[in-house]
């Protein structure tokens, strides 16, 4: 009989730890999206269960995205169908006199509901697994690979008023603002306040060095706002040594929400 319970409870483990090893692991996190070809519109993420649909700008960081689903985020091309969906109506003595509906009739909600093409993903990215919830940047450019780069974004790494610099060349360069000269190897970042006066300009420089030689690589007049990060990516020229193209990225501070409904005046406009 000892037997028999001990090969019972085996088993019980055994398709236990089966059962969890087959269930994929979920993460969560707050995402940031911006394209580096052309807007991206008609695309959604799915999390397994739904789609939702997203457009993702190329001189701007997206709004945040929130994700918990599978560690493989897929962007997939998506339709938006509306849907009217009815709602049981409020009882009139909680909603204001000019407010109130006719007596019996149902309300109607229509919402938009995003359906997969069935394509294959336009661009995919496998998340960590074991960092907690995460924050990123996604850099999204269809066709190349797997179409993701993506750039860690912590609370507190990059806080409004710096600049975030991402060099893609294969070459150092050297970013000079009035707060100093700050060299930045291949294939890596610096944050950095330009230590320019909140809402003025200020002179951007960008320097590499061809032949042990120091040269201008790119110039530019900034605003500042201290409102506002910018992510700049670095990027080689093609067929010219040591030059470098420049995409700048704003991440503008979401819009306030307002803080409660807009008082209604009494009948009359009294």
């Amino acid at each position: 009989m000892m037997n028999f319970k001990i090969l019972g409870a085996f088993a019980f483990l055994t398709a236990s730890v089966t059962a969890e090893a087959a269930d994929p692991p979920i993460v969560e996190a707050r995402i940031k999206f911006v394209s580096m070809t052309r807007p991206l519109l008609g695309i959604g993420v799915s999390n397994g269960k739904q789609t939702t649909g997203i457009v993702i700008p190329t001189d701007m960081l997206s709004d945040e995205f929130s994700y918990r689903g599978p560690s493989r985020l897929e962007l997939i091309e998506a339709q938006a169908k509306e849907v009217t969906t009815k709602t049981n109506p409020v009882p009139a003595e909680e909603k204001p006199d000019d407010e109130r509906p006719a007596r019996g009739v149902k309300g109607r909600t229509r919402t938009l509901q995003y359906v997969p093409s069935g394509k294959p993903p336009l661009a995919w990215v496998d998340l960590p697994t074991n960092a907690g919830r995460l924050n990123l940047i996604l850099l999204v450019t269809p066709g190349k690979g797997n179409g993701i780069t993506m750039l860690n974004d912590p609370p507190g790494s990059f806080p409004p008023g710096s600049n975030r610099y991402f060099n893609l060349a294969p070459f150092p360069v050297t970013v000079k603002t009035p707060s100093g000269a700050y060299l930045i190897s291949p294939n890596t970042e610096k944050v950095l306040r330009p230590g320019a006066p909140n809402n003025d300009y200020y002179d951007l420089q960008l320097t590499t060095k061809i032949d042990g030689e120091e040269s201008l690589a790119f110039s530019s007049r900034v605003f500042h706002m201290e409102k506002t990060r910018k992510l700049y990516l670095v990027l080689p020229v093609a067929g010219a040594a040591g030059r470098v193209l420049i995409k700048d990225i704003e991440d503008r501070p979401a819009p306030t929400k307002p803080q409660g409904p807009t008082p209604v005046g009494p009948k009359g406009g009294k």
